[in-house]
């Protein structure tokens, strides 16, 4: 690590010097900020949080408080203290900071607690009032994985910093010591066999199936559930038709109103989207219905869960 980045003697400014002599004690800087191209977003006057960040604030070139100027990917780190709690979307916000973010690159944000901080239950802050949001650990958290595509990140770390917090304060008296959030999440690369939400498939379908034309889930069982959620949270747009081998009248355990029809019907309804949702049997299913098209004359696409 270049030792001019962090040393004893550089101070960051704002909140971030209260951790500062912690950080270089427990190797935090040279874990997560030691790469060549940092933000430090929301820093103000600084200095910032290590000296070869760049502070991007709104009189920032191009930074209009939500879209940075710079590329996909293109960050070793992207820092940000005491500022997501201003944001008017944080969700938006978010996903802008982990885009400039590289794979194996890290998104560090601190937020008051509200329980240190604010110490109330409803907005507004005592102690600022723009502040348009409070946040718990889990608060927090919910706001990542609401932005944040599933199994495109890890949190690596995550606590309440109350380091040389005074418990003693009143509430009508500001905080003393630290007390905040911090998380750490590093951006890693996806995996395919990590696909759970069925992602990949849900694009292929949106890009060959049209809007009026029905995709039958064959399968109704768990799998068949996950599938239909999953391609409908993915905005699948097409009706999401459930079939099964023999059956028109089973009904689903996790679903009482389900109606399943037979995948014979589904044929004699002239359907040709198949997604054949079961791990098990998807062998058997793929023959069932490869036999039915070509007994009927049938072009059909057929589409498997991975």
């Amino acid at each position: 690590m270049n030792k001019d980045i962090v040393s004893w003697q550089y101070l960051p400014g704002g909140e971030p010097v209260k951790q500062h002599s912690y950080r270089i004690r427990t190797g935090f800087y040279e874990k997560y900020l030691s790469g060549k191209y940092i933000l430090d977003i929301g820093g103000g006057q600084g200095p910032a949080i290590v000296c070869n960040a760049k502070i991007i604030d709104l009189d920032f070139p191009g930074y209009d408080g939500v879209n940075l100027p710079f590329s996909d990917e293109s960050q070793d780190a992207v820092f940000s203290s005491h500022c997501l709690e201003h944001v008017a979307d944080p969700i938006v916000t978010l996903q802008e900071w982990f885009r400039v973010l590289r794979k194996g690159g890290y998104l560090i944000i601190t937020v008051p607690h509200q329980h240190l901080y604010e110490r109330k239950s409803l907005l507004p802050s005592r102690w600022n009032q723009e502040h348009l949001r409070f946040y718990t650990p889990a608060k927090l958290l919910l706001d990542i994985e609401t932005a944040l595509e599933i199994n495109t990140y890890r949190v690596r770390e995550l606590q309440d910093n109350d380091d040389g917090f005074d418990y003693s304060v009143k509430n009508n008296q500001h905080a003393v010591g630290s007390y905040e959030i911090e998380v750490v999440v590093e951006k890693i690369d996806t995996k395919p066999y990590l696909d759970f939400t069925y992602q990949r498939l849900a694009d292929e379908l949106k890009s060959r199936v049209s809007l009026d034309e029905p995709i039958v889930i064959y399968g109704a069982g768990i799998v068949g559930d996950e599938v239909y959620y999953s391609l409908r949270l993915h905005g699948v747009k097409s009706e999401l038709v459930f079939a099964d081998r023999n059956s028109s009248t089973l009904i689903d355990d996790f679903n009482k109103d389900k109606k399943i029809v037979s995948i014979q019907e589904c044929f004699d309804l002239g359907y040709r989207h198949f997604v054949l949702a079961s791990y098990t049997y998807q062998a058997e299913m793929d023959v069932c219905v490869k036999t039915l098209a070509e007994k009927r004359s049938q072009a059909i696409n057929i589409y498997r869960v991975d």
